[in-house]
């Protein structure tokens, strides 16, 4: 018998012989038997990404181009820096486009978790897209203006 010759046993040893299942059922299958692979929890309801609306659908308003959270502690002087920093860079861009929130650690260490925050101030872009982390100094107005022009996000017209 050549290399290239297959050879199907419809009766296997171990159990009585069955039709190969789909690939669905077999991913399926082993999604259950491996469980959870990832080790990053799952974002609460809070930090959903909210679906993008279809181009026939009317009257919805537009979803942000993007969406960032500000990681801080409220007692740190660099977070509180961090905040002020961002709020002015993001008086340039159209803000109907961003979708900007803090979070407290102090307050609620546990939001921390879903995008793996140990740092403060740290920023995430959770979506669409890769999820991004700035952390620490954000003094450099560049690196978020590149973040929110790559997103798509439109500057602001001082002329409106």
């Amino acid at each position: 018998m050549d290399d290239l010759d297959f050879v199907y046993w419809p009766h296997s040893p171990d159990g009585p012989a069955r039709e190969p299942d789909g690939v669905e059922a077999f991913l399926h299958r082993m999604q259950e038997l491996t469980g959870e692979t990832r080790r990053r929890l799952r974002a609460p309801a809070s930090h959903s990404i909210p679906p993008r609306p279809k181009a026939n659908d009317r009257g919805i308003a537009a979803a942000p181009k993007i969406e960032i959270v500000l990681y801080v502690s409220a007692a740190s002087q660099k977070s509180q820096k961090a905040l002020r920093a961002i709020q002015s860079v993001l008086e340039m861009y159209v803000s109907a486009q961003v979708k900007f929130s803090t979070c407290d650690l102090s307050q609620r260490p546990q939001e921390g978790e879903v995008d793996s925050v140990v740092f403060t101030p740290t920023l995430v872009k959770q979506g669409p897209g890769p999820r991004t982390s700035i952390i620490g100094n954000l003094d450099q107005e560049d690196i978020l203006k590149d973040l929110l022009d790559a997103s798509g996000v439109d500057r602001r017209r001082w002329d409106d």
